[in-house]
């Protein structure tokens, strides 16, 4: 580990940890087909570079991780953040059609309350 660490660098061996997450989920979960597991896979690398840029680096400066306990972290992440993002997804897409829901009806309100003061001047 500490020559991959040399050589590629913490952040590299995480998004590596963290494929290595999504690929053991894969394997310990029913099988759904080569392009879902495929598509897996390659999320959660993807989960494992943000990790990697963002959340980690925080973590290790916060709580004074070392780079092997990282290495851990971002495979935690891996295994565990795939099963995650569905979930996370739906709450975030519902909260976004909320926020747009109440968006369009202060919009509609603030058209229709500029409707009515124009009808008042006309009658006035």
């Amino acid at each position: 580990m500490e020559t991959l660490l040399a050589l590629f660098g913490a952040k590299w061996c995480c998004v590596f940890a963290s494929g290595c997450g999504g690929l053991t989920n894969g394997l310990v979960h029913t099988w759904t087909g080569w392009k879902t597991e495929a598509k897996n896979l390659g999320l959660a690398v993807v989960v494992g570079w943000v990790a990697a840029e963002f959340a980690i680096p925080a973590l290790m400066e916060t709580f004074e991780f070392g780079p092997y306990t990282a290495l851990g972290i971002a495979f935690m992440i891996g295994y565990s953040g795939i099963r995650l993002l569905p979930h996370l997804e739906k709450r975030i897409f519902k909260k976004l059609d909320k926020v747009i829901d109440d968006v369009g009806k202060v919009a509609a309100d603030a058209t229709l309350g500029s409707d009515d003061d124009e009808e008042d001047k006309e009658k006035k």
